[in-house]
Formats: C-alpha cells, structure tokens, sequence
C-alpha cells in the first residue's frame, strides 16, 4: 500500500515505522497516521467559498445519503468497467475527495464488478476528511495540499475528478502514462432555478471543458435529470458550489423558504486517457 507515497518535501519514497502507521522518508521527514483515520501531509487550510462549516457538512450529508445525485455513480460504473480489466489490479486515486460521499459509492457499485482496484483519496479539507475517515474503511486517506502530493509519479491507474475543477499540474504527474482520468463537471443547465435568483439575466452557454494536452478525450456524455426540492435542500445544493458565496442573506432566505419543482441537474461525464504531449 505504502508503495504509492513519496514525501512532499524531498520526493523520496515513504514506508512506515516498525511499530506504527506513521510514514517517514530518507531524510527523516515524518508524516503522522492520526487517530481519525488518516496520515496528514498538510494543515487545513480555510478560504472563503471552499470550506462548509460543520453543520453545512451535515446537511450535505443528508442530502447526498437521500439518493438524490445516485445518477452521478450510477454512470460511472459502466465506464469504469469498460476501460479496466479483471486480472490486474488498479490503483485509484479520488482527486480532492471531500468527505467521501462518492469514493465509497464508486467502491460499493464496483463490488460486483470482478475489478481489483485500491482506492485512495485526500483532501485538505479537515472537517470533510474526518467525515471520510468515520464512514469509510479499508481506504487510504489523506490530509493533503493540492501543491504537492505526497503520491509518487504515475503511481495510480485512475483518477476521478468528481464536481471539482481541475488545476495545477499534480493531477498529470500522478497519473500513469496510458491512465484514465475521468471527470464529472457541471453543464450550462446545472442547477438553473437557483442560479436565476442569483443571477436575472442568467443565459446557458454552450458546454466546453479546457484540458491539457496531454489528456486525449475518449468519451464524453451526459448525465441530466430533475427532481423536486425543497427550499433546506435548494440552499444545501447552493452551498456545495463555487459561487454560494455570492448569495446574500436575502438571497439565502428566499431560497430557503421556496421549494423547487423541476430542478434542473446537469452534468458531463468525460473519461480521458494520458498520453505523451
């Protein structure tokens, strides 16, 4: 398992002690196993717009745990399947993976798949790795910052990049050469009748999706639906986006108190391979 770290500090590989789960690297760089569940590389870092507070997460929890964006996992396993073989086992990296919600989903719709794959995940997010670490079990965690990752080069098969925006360059580093990157990303329609009370003169823009060139598109489709919300859910949806932090308190009230009939998700899955640039 141990095999995939390398410290961020000097990039040498990371093995355990004798006695614990802590890593440590030739030039004595230490990386503690906490008891929540997971090795930290780095501290939590807050910025505005980014992190949820504790009671956020629990709604986002709750909502996540009603099913109502089960179509999200329900695409990928297909895909998943189709580009990975029986007899070989795979490692997999869910890239920024918050509390977990869709690692551990991906992992139980896989179970019936005959696919080996050892799934990690991190985040920097401290109150969303707890959350990951206590619901989780037999995955590799870690506390991380997106600048450096305590992963050494290609080390993985898969990543899954999932609602997130993909930047830096550490994504293409830890990825293998003839990886498989895939990514769900929001589509112009995503959300919509929150949006217009955000934004009044809101129009759709057509969907494109600026990747590196080293990443070869393989697939892209669509996964939309509707479902009715109410006004809690509505704002919990909102806060799990980038631009929540643009709504005003008396934004926030009139979505809170206003259920939603119809509302509109979606979103693009695309599975890329990487190649030589």
């Amino acid at each position: 398992m141990t095999s995939v770290f390398q410290c961020p500090i000097c990039q040498q590989p990371l093995k355990p002690y004798l006695t614990t789960r802590d890593l440590h690297c030739g030039q004595h760089h230490k990386f503690a196993y906490n008891e929540a569940g997971y090795w930290v590389f780095a501290k939590s870092k807050k910025e505005k717009g980014t992190s949820l507070s504790r009671a956020q997460m629990r709604s986002r929890m709750f909502l996540l745990a009603s099913g109502m964006l089960t179509p999200i996992v329900t695409q990928i396993k297909p895909l998943v399947t189709a580009h990975f073989s029986k007899d070989h086992t795979y490692q997999w990296l869910d890239y920024e993976c918050g509390d977990g919600f869709y690692l551990g989903a991906i992992v139980d719709s896989l179970k019936d798949s005959g696919l080996t794959l050892q799934p990690h995940g991190f985040s920097e997010a401290e109150n969303a790795l707890f959350v990951a670490a206590k619901n989780l079990s037999d995955i590799s965690l870690c506390q991380s910052s997106t600048k450096r990752l305590p992963y050494a080069d290609e080390a993985f098969d898969l990543l899954t990049l999932i609602d997130k925006p993909l930047k830096g360059k550490e994504f293409l580093r830890v990825l293998k050469q003839d990886g498989i990157a895939l990514m769900v990303v929001v589509g112009p329609r995503h959300l919509w009748q929150i949006r217009e009370q955000l934004y009044p003169n809101l129009v759709a823009k057509e969907f494109s999706l600026d990747l590196p060139a080293s990443l070869t598109v393989l697939a892209s489709e669509a996964i939309q639906w509707q479902a009715d919300v109410s006004g809690e859910q509505a704002l919990t949806l909102l806060d799990m986006t980038p631009y929540a932090w643009r709504a005003n308190d008396k934004q926030r009230q009139a979505i809170a108190h206003q259920a939603i009939s119809g509302l509109e998700f979606d979103y693009r899955l695309v599975i890329a391979k990487k190649v030589s640039a």
